[in-house]
């Protein structure tokens, strides 16, 4: 496990460090920039590189060590698809709609944006997965829940620089301390090294991850999350993602965290 851990954060550090700055690069002559909320023009959506560095990392573990394990295979078909959606949002995405809530009422009134058809497939990615990865039915159901609210969990939180990434840090160093099984800790350790060149970047708003980014860190925590934790925990998540998402649609986050002196103290660590 330890072996699987350190081969993964290594590789992940080493191609990070190598194509982070040459992706700035290509996505600037793309012009694929947007406003940060200093209103300057940086690149956006770099939360690609996450999905290419993740890919090689954890396909050369395949194929080097020859794992049998199909739980890398599931993940990594899921995380793509998941980061598909997220660019798509990215790319051509209905801003002037804002929230989980707004965007299924728009599709109610038969109005499709990206934010709608990322929820519905999104949600039915995670219904694939969680349908690999579970058991028995009430498995399957908590799963999905989980997987699919975990992908736009860190999405909430990625309205300031190094917000996003902080939140995932937190919840994944939680994840792996309180988790009874980290067989598959790999996938957590992988993403902390592709983090690691990527998020001064982020810190100092000289570029966005994108929803691209958000939506691959979040079912990341919600696969591992439904892979290491028995059922009363996995429960206990869940609760805590609804009361989450409930609350982000009737509170703003950022007023909270700017309103309490520890919040912000520790959201502008980096900044």
């Amino acid at each position: 496990m330890y072996f699987h851990i350190i081969i993964s954060f290594s590789i992940s550090l080493f191609f990070s460090y190598i194509l982070i700055p040459r992706l700035v690069n290509m996505l600037i002559k793309a012009r694929i920039v947007c406003e940060n909320y200093k209103l300057e023009k940086i690149p956006t959506s770099m939360g690609i590189g996450f999905i290419f560095v993740q890919v090689i990392s954890l396909g050369l573990m395949q194929i080097v060590l020859n794992a049998k394990d199909s739980f890398t295979v599931v993940y990594l078909l899921g995380f793509v698809f998941m980061g598909f959606l997220g660019l798509l949002d990215d790319l051509i995405g209905t801003k002037y709609i804002k929230g989980l809530r707004g965007h299924i009422k728009a599709l109610f009134h038969g109005e499709i944006t990206t934010g709608a058809i990322k929820a519905i497939f999104g949600f039915f990615i995670s219904l694939v997965v969680s349908a690999i990865l579970s058991n028995t039915l009430i498995d399957f159901i908590i799963n999905s829940f989980i997987i699919g609210l975990f992908a736009n969990f860190i999405n909430l939180f990625d309205l300031r620089p190094g917000r996003a990434i902080k939140m995932f840090v937190f919840i994944a160093i939680i994840l792996l301390i309180t988790s009874l099984n980290n067989k598959y800790a790999y996938i957590i350790w992988s993403f902390f090294g592709i983090l690691i060149p990527y998020m001064n970047l982020d810190f100092k708003a000289k570029s966005m991850m994108g929803d691209v980014g958000s939506n691959v860190l979040g079912f990341t925590l919600g696969t591992f999350a439904v892979a290491s934790f028995p059922i009363i925990r996995r429960t206990t998540i869940l609760i805590f993602l609804i009361i989450i998402h409930i609350l982000a649609e009737k509170v703003s986050f950022s007023k909270i965290i700017e309103s309490n002196r520890l919040l912000k103290f520790l959201d502008m660590i980096g900044r």
